[in-house]
């Protein structure tokens, strides 16, 4: 089978790989599309060191089961599928607990010892399979494990209806943000990114109000736009340090940040904890909620959740070094890029 290996920091090959085998408790998944993620061309790129070449990465896939291993059951041969990446013992207090992304012995599709979607074929345990409906095309499928992330925060967390929400970041997470807020009942969302197109993408996925935060101060927006109250929400996808400082103003009293965006693991951050404690803050670090899968796949399935949209580039597998060029490139009419196999 074809795969793109990638075998050097900064670099890419198109190679054959031997044909995985499905071994028990595992099935082997002809991958139809993967999604390309922003932390994959980072890792390529030498910008953080989460795996180690050579390997197979791409941990946002969705294709149809191609082989089943003994042990097994409830799935067949050319099922439709999109894959829920985190490996869980099943045993330890969180997976006991039904949180198994705070598993202790957790792996991830994608990371080492697991090939992941960038190849025509990926290995897979049958606990990773979420079932796909027909009517959702393979190529949007692809990029629900990134919006299944930031999705599951807002549904773990939870928005209360007629609430004030700031998103501050306009990428594929600060999209997911917006639109599972809405979904929530939320009366206003603000969302604040940077440059004109990122700014018509908030408009499309239903934002409220928009601050460019290029030219525009942001907080005094907030305030504008909240009758200087500050939002019940805030939400940071950007992952800056001034994104991440401006949550403590920018939040309501008695308010919930939710932090996702990752900042530079160089930057260094002061703590503003007189602000959280005299503003009684709640902080939450999200990152992912296993539980919501079935949730997320029904309102893409309804067409409540704009997913469709946020596909804005399409490559081959061969392309794959383009698309990390696009990614490269900061590229504002990128969402995001989707390799899709024949």
């Amino acid at each position: 089978m074809k795969a793109a290996v990638w075998d050097a920091i900064g670099h890419v090959s198109i190679c054959d790989k031997p044909m995985p085998k499905a071994d028990e408790g595992h099935v082997v998944v002809k991958v139809k599309a993967v999604g390309v993620c922003a932390t994959d061309v980072h890792m390529i790129t030498g910008k953080v060191a989460l795996a180690q070449p050579p390997h197979v990465l791409g941990h946002e896939i969705a294709g149809e089961i191609e082989a089943i291993g003994s042990g097994v059951c409830g799935w067949k041969v050319g099922d439709s599928v999109v894959i829920d990446t985190i490996i869980s013992c099943g045993h330890c207090p969180a997976c006991k607990s039904g949180r198994k992304e705070l598993c202790s012995e957790r792996m991830e599709i994608g990371y080492t010892p697991y090939d992941g979607g960038y190849a025509e074929y990926v290995r897979v345990p049958a606990q990773c399979l979420v079932s796909l409906p027909d009517t959702i095309p393979f190529r949007d499928a692809a990029i629900l494990e990134s919006v299944a992330c930031p999705f599951g925060a807002v549904l773990r967390i939870g928005v209360k209806p007629g609430s004030s929400v700031l998103v501050q970041g306009g990428g594929p997470a600060g999209i997911a943000f917006l639109q599972a807020a809405k979904l929530s009942g939320a009366k206003k969302v603000i969302m604040s990114a940077r440059g004109a197109q990122r700014l018509e993408f908030a408009k499309q996925f239903g934002a409220d109000d928009v601050i460019d935060a290029q030219h525009e101060n942001v907080l005094e927006r907030v305030m504008e736009l909240t009758d200087g109250q500050g939002c019940d929400y805030v939400m940071d996808a950007a992952g800056t340090v001034d994104s991440i400082l401006l949550c403590f103003d920018a939040c309501k009293i008695g308010g919930d940040v939710l932090y996702y965006g990752i900042p530079d693991e160089k930057a260094q951050i002061p703590f503003p904890f007189m602000k959280m404690m005299m503003k009684q803050l709640r902080l939450h670090g999200v990152l992912e909620y296993c539980a919501g899968w079935d949730t997320l796949v029904a309102l893409v399935e309804s067409g409540r959740m704009n997913v469709h949209d946020m596909v804005t580039h399409t490559f081959t597998l061969e392309q794959l070094p383009d698309a990390i060029a696009l990614y490269e490139s900061k590229d504002r009419s990128l969402i995001k890029a989707v390799i899709e196999n024949g």
